[in-house]
């Protein structure tokens, strides 16, 4: 009997550490993933599978000890799911596998597709909210700017082009925006918001040397380079190329090691990607610039977004 136990014991071991071996496999493979399509994003799931069956033979003790790395290795395989989708070889390929093995909404792993459909629909929710704020900031100063200053009639023409051009790209019609963005520039030129917004555009559509010269162009006519990064980041986060508005950030802080916007815009794409602390600290670092500057709007619109922030955390969430 006492044979018998030692052997059930050392099985419970081997059983732990495999599970431990296992989830470092998994952290080893999602290091590699390029995006490029391999079979070696269907072994992460096919291993999770292996977790799954590997941890109904351990006791609560023996569960407690893997669940840190579990939880760590969880949160990889969400935030690397963009590009395993597209290393398995999309959403159709993914649908297809998990339908040839069977699999239900309770291996979460065989359903990244899923995750993320609803984390879009949530980005695009969240999109909303911040265009909402500053719809209503835009709101005000329109109303100031129509009844005080009378607008020539081609800084009106300018304006209803600019509004047909998000129009087109909120809907995701890139090709109709360029196309009255070319009729925009006709009437303002010198206008460099809408060049950056060009280069922006051309980048999406993969026009690489229209994007540069259309940069460049914009540079010719802004009077402060701090002005051409803040717009273009605030472009980028438009088309929701966060990589690309962070880095902006960095050039603006460069530039002015106080920029407020450019906290404001950290906390914003922090907060697309759900790192809830960073990007409060960026923001309240955001609010604190403003207030010493003296940008009483800038300082509101931070604040209201903080105020978000805060109650969204509040707000439980779905369990994968």
């Amino acid at each position: 009997m006492a044979l018998i136990g030692k052997e059930k014991y050392f099985h419970k071991n081997d059983e732990h550490k495999s599970i431990s071996s296992n989830l470092d496999e998994i952290e080893t493979i999602l290091g590699k993933l390029d995006g490029s399509q391999s079979p070696i994003a269907e072994k992460i799931l096919d291993i999770m599978d292996d977790i799954q069956e590997q941890k109904k033979f351990l006791h609560d003790d023996e569960k407690v000890k893997i669940e840190t790395q579990l939880r760590y290795v969880t949160k990889r395989i969400y935030s690397s799911a963009k590009v395993l989708l597209k290393t398995i070889g999309g959403k159709q390929a993914l649908k297809e596998k998990r339908k040839i093995k069977g699999k239900n909404p309770d291996h979460w792993w065989w359903y990244l597709d899923h995750y993320l459909e609803e984390k879009r629909k949530r980005d695009v929710q969240r999109i909303g909210m911040i265009g909402l704020v500053m719809l209503v900031v835009f709101a005000l100063l329109a109303v100031v700017y129509d009844r005080f200053i009378a607008p020539p009639p081609e800084v009106r023409a300018r304006i209803d082009y600019e509004t047909r051009i998000d129009d087109f790209i909120y809907a995701g019609d890139y090709l109709s925006a360029m196309s009255e963005m070319e009729g925009a520039l006709e009437i303002a030129p010198n206008y460099y918001p809408l060049w950056i917004k060009k280069g922006v555009l051309a980048k999406v559509l993969g026009n690489e040397e229209v994007e540069q010269s259309s940069y460049d162009t914009a540079q010719q006519f802004v009077e402060n380079p701090e002005y051409f990064y803040y717009e273009r980041a605030s472009v980028f986060m438009q088309f929701g190329l966060y990589d690309d508005v962070l880095e902006d950030t960095d050039n603006l802080l460069e530039i002015n090691a106080k920029s407020a916007e450019a906290y404001l815009y950290r906390g914003l794409v922090y907060e697309m990607r759900e790192e809830i602390s960073r990007a409060f600290d960026a923001f309240e670092k955001g609010a604190l610039l403003a207030e010493e500057q003296n940008k009483n709007q800038l300082v509101a619109t931070i604040r209201v977004r903080m105020g978000m922030l805060m109650q969204s955390v509040s707000i439980p969430t779905q369990e994968k």
